[in-house]
């Protein structure tokens, strides 16, 4: 009895020991990811071509202006995710890293929210919580845009704030009419809050009529009615303004480019090479997870297929385009429910240990996979191609003689304009205007010498800063330019080049 005994001692502090391995290496793991966000906004890589016109929506404007729709250059952002963004550079100043720490703050806050709405409302052990934190941590998609100015991170926190306050209100700690207020606020923050709210609020109104309660269908319809008016009254006011021009956009841009199938395919692939189709492996069991819960009748389960199927629902009719960062809470959601459908794959398993040993490995390999490419964020992958701006202006800014002039690429506007000074007709030590902003990008790609070159040619000595343009769009434009002088390329920061033309003393003759 004494060796049995002293046996199962040994295996249960081997186990422990075990356990506890697992949760300090998740920690690290969590630790390690945040880290390295935090690299990158220390390095403040230059704001993509979206990202500038935002900025240049937000931040030149005094209050008044930014609460005036439409938002500059067709620009489409929740208004309390601007005024929030314009409030912390207030603050703080306006950097790169001002301008994108609200979505930091949304990462951290879903990672918090996730450990907290599986203890609470499924009540997982560490271990699974664990999977759930790591997974969302180390998620590439999640990387990028945790450290961009853009609301898509605050979409996926925000749809876990409406889950954890819809679990409140089930267990009698949040009233319906203050559950409505707070659904009201974060529509403000969110747009596709607006699906995850509709289907708390629809599975109740069923749930109500289901069992036959009068006073809770009323209660909930007036609750339904009311945020659904004022959602109608802001989206008129603050969304209506650039709906057309962005549903024409992602038409041409995405939807009738791909195939559905195709489309599907990539929702878990919001940016190039981020590996976030492996998302897919979990989506089995996430299915089977949140079929077993809905069989049981789980409320917050069956809220959330309601919201996912309203969310399909606007996709089909061409108002929620179905695309991998407008769909950034989908990940996080396949998360949750993977360790519930693996315990069910695992029980009906006639090998449980062999069964374990496969998810398991297959977790450490995808774990070791994306925490490789995690840290390949603090150097390079980062950086975004053909918008890697500010070194050049930089330069320009330290270099740039009073003979000497800059031009800007028409779609460079916006960024140079962040970096250098919003209202900005100089650039470095200049006495005189030294700036010259291009104006027609299409110029560039014709073998005629138009006005956007012909404003290079006036003046002796002339940078070039290029930025978001494939060789092929301008390479016609820098051809004609070396016929008229010497054209050098200066630098060339992640395919975005910087050129200094110099013409000839012979005079010419501008046709």
């Amino acid at each position: 009895m004494a060796k049995i005994i002293y046996k199962a001692k040994k295996e249960l502090t081997s186990k422990e020991f075990l356990n506890n391995i697992l949760i300090f290496a998740s920690i690290a793991i969590v630790a390690m990811s945040v880290i390295v966000r935090i690299i990158m906004y220390i390095k403040c890589r230059s704001l993509w071509i979206d990202e500038a016109a935002l900025a240049m929506s937000i931040v030149p404007k005094n209050w008044l202006e930014l609460l005036t729709p439409p938002l500059s250059s067709s620009q489409s952002a929740p208004i309390l995710y601007v005024t929030a963004v314009k409030a912390i550079g207030s603050i703080f100043g306006y950097s790169e890293g001002s301008l994108r720490i609200f979505s930091f703050f949304a990462f951290i806050g879903l990672l918090t929210l996730e450990a907290i709405s599986l203890k609470k409302i499924f009540n997982f052990n560490n271990y699974r919580i664990a999977f759930v934190v790591v997974m969302s941590a180390l998620l590439p998609n999640y990387i990028h845009y945790s450290n961009e100015l853009k609301p898509y991170m605050s979409d996926a926190f925000f749809v876990f704030l409406i889950t954890l306050l819809y679990f409140y209100y089930t267990q009698g700690k949040i009233k319906l009419p203050i559950l409505t207020v707070l659904y009201i606020l974060i529509l403000g923050f969110s747009s596709p809050a607006v699906f995850f709210i509709g289907g708390t609020l629809l599975f109740e109104f069923i749930s109500a009529i289901l069992n036959k309660n009068k006073k809770q269908m009323l209660y909930i319809a007036i609750s339904g009615i009311t945020i659904l008016l004022l959602f109608a009254l802001y989206y008129h006011w603050w969304l209506q303004p650039v709906t057309e021009f962005m549903k024409i956009w992602w038409d041409n841009n995405h939807t009738k480019q791909y195939s559905i199938i195709h489309r599907i395919a990539k929702i878990f692939s919001a940016i190039a090479g981020s590996r976030g189709w492996l998302v897919w492996f979990f989506v089995p069991f996430a299915l089977l997870g949140i079929y077993s819960l809905c069989k049981s009748k789980n409320k917050i389960s069956c809220s959330l297929v309601l919201s996912l199927l309203l969310a399909c629902l606007a996709s089909s009719i061409g108002k929620w385009p179905l695309t991998a960062r407008l769909w950034l809470f989908l990940p996080a959601i396949v998360f949750i429910f993977t360790p519930i459908g693996a315990d069910i794959v695992l029980n009906k398993a006639k090998n449980k240990k062999i069964m374990s040993i496969i998810m398991f490995s297959f977790i450490a390999a995808l774990t070791l996979y994306w925490s490789v490419i995690c840290l390949e964020f603090a150097k390079y992958r980062m950086y975004c191609p053909r918008f890697e701006i500010n070194p050049l202006i930089s330069y320009v800014q330290e270099n740039i003689k009073d003979d000497e002039k800059l031009y800007v690429y028409p779609c460079a506007g916006a960024a140079f304009r962040v970096k250098n000074g919003y209202n900005a007709t100089k650039i470095g030590n200049a006495t005189d205007n030294n700036i010259i902003y291009g104006k027609d990008f299409r110029e560039w790609d014709t073998n005629v010498l138009g006005n956007e070159l012909q404003s290079i040619l006036e003046n002796k000595k002339t940078y070039l800063l290029f930025y978001s343009s494939f060789s092929d769009e301008f390479e016609n434009g820098l051809a004609i330019l070396r016929k008229y002088g010497t054209l050098t390329e200066i630098m060339n920061i992640y395919d975005t080049p910087l050129y200094y033309f110099e013409r000839n003393e012979v005079p010419i003759r501008l046709e």
